[in-house]
C-alpha cells in the first residue's frame, strides 16, 4: 500500500510550491498518485538501478525495444 496521503501531498504542496491545496484536492491528488507510486515500488527491485542519473537511463535503454522496433 502507498505511503502517499491527503496530508502528505499537502505538505509537498506547502513547503514545495509554498501554496495551500483548497479542501479535498489533496486526498484527490493522492488517489491519483498512488497507483503510480505502487507500481513503481512493484518493479524497483527489477530494474536495477540506484539513485544515479546514468544509471536510470541504462536502465531505460536496456527496456526499451531494440531501436527501428516498436
Amino acid at each position: 500500500m502507498s505511503d502517499i496521503t491527503g496530508e502528505f501531498v499537502a505538505m509537498l504542496a506547502r513547503t514545495w510550491h509554498r501554496f495551500t491545496l483548497p479542501a479535498g484536492n489533496a486526498e484527490s491528488l493522492a488517489d491519483l498518485l498512488s497507483p503510480m507510486d505502487e507500481a513503481g515500488e512493484a518493479v524497483a527491485d527489477a530494474i536495477s538501478f540506484d539513485e544515479e542519473p546514468s544509471d536510470f537511463d541504462l536502465a531505460l535503454e536496456e527496456l526499451a525495444p531494440p531501436r527501428g522496433k516498436s
